[in-house]
């Protein structure tokens, strides 16, 4: 009894953690369209009173005045801070982007995330708990990684983090993410495998739980690639493709 009531109370706690996180996103969303629309409305005038500078040479004088009021009137780093995640219609996908782009953007960990067009579906037989077990494990992963290497190097920008989702069709879903790594040397098919870590105290199961998710999928497709620093995780998910084969 002691057990559920315990569950529960975290499991609540998540889904308050989670509605906290879709309204603050909804708010990014509002004041970031209020900001667009009063900044465009602005510029054209700004434009018109720097005309004569730029008409007497003054280029530079211009260039300094325009940069000064972009980054005054915008805060850049807040507005892309959910870029392109309107493009995705998967509420669970889209939960699980939103919460760990919060905490990449809490920790002041440097990321890009990329989703240039609108996903609606996911391929039909993919349970889509385990693409957001998926994200959630490589995302864990990069943020943990960046948190050591800052700590290395002592300088927030030696970690970064880049993310892309992409799909053209219901039969298609790609995800790649990418986080620069420390100076070691790790084989990637060592870490795939089930109790393998590189951190104190933690049970190494996350990439081994991976492999098992791909193991169920047949048209699904994982690498690894360690390279110049980085760590590359891409999934690639190819229904249409697999049906040809057959």
């Amino acid at each position: 009894m002691i057990q559920k009531k315990l569950l529960n109370k975290k499991d609540q706690e998540k889904l308050e953690q989670e509605q906290h996180q879709l309204e603050e996103y909804t708010s990014y969303l509002e004041k970031s369209e209020d900001d667009l629309r009063a900044f465009r409305h602005d510029y054209k005038n700004i434009l018109n009173s720097l005309k004569v500078s730029a008409q007497e040479g003054n280029v530079q004088e211009v260039v300094q005045k325009l940069d000064k009021y972009t980054k005054t009137t915008l805060n850049s780093a807040a507005l892309l801070k959910y870029k392109d995640v309107n493009h995705i219609h998967i509420k669970s996908i889209k939960s699980i982007i939103i919460s760990k782009l919060t905490e990449l953007y809490n920790l002041d960990i440097p990321y890009n995330f990329e989703c240039r067009n609108n996903i609606h579906n996911l391929p039909d037989h993919i349970d889509e708990l385990d693409l957001v077990r998926i994200i959630g494990i490589t995302f864990d992963n990069a943020i943990e990684e960046s948190k050591a290497l800052i700590g290395e190097k002592h300088n927030i920008r030696s970690a970064e983090v880049q993310i892309m989702v992409y799909s053209d069709g219901p039969g298609e879903f790609e995800y790649e993410i990418r986080n620069r790594i420390q100076n070691k040397k790790i084989s990637t098919s060592q870490i795939q495998q089930r109790g393998f870590t590189t951190k104190k105290n933690h049970k190494g199961l996350g990439l081994a739980n991976i492999k098992e998710i791909e193991n169920k999928y047949p048209d699904m497709s994982i690498s690894y690639t360690i390279q110049d620093g980085w760590f590359d995780f891409y999934m690639t998910i190819d229904t249409e493709d697999g049906e040809e084969n057959e």
